[in-house]
């Protein structure tokens, strides 16, 4: 699942738990997943990050991807 997968699926979780005729069940459920889809999202915003942090600027104003540990 992409970013803005988890995202939209996240929208729709909260939009179906703001419902006033929700189970007990059903929102534990939604929840459940709901926290599935953050801890997604969460991860690729972290490897989004390490990749941009990998980004050298060079003398010239360009910009360089390098391997973290160098």
């Amino acid at each position: 699942m992409t970013f803005e997968d988890s995202l939209r699926r996240l929208e729709a979780i909260v939009a179906e738990m703001e419902t006033d005729q929700l189970e007990l069940g059903r929102a534990l459920a939604l929840f459940q997943e709901g926290v599935e889809c953050m801890r997604l999202a969460a991860g690729e915003l972290a490897r989004a990050e390490a990749q941009v942090q990998r980004l050298v600027e060079r003398a010239d104003g360009s910009f360089e991807l390098t391997d973290l540990g160098g």
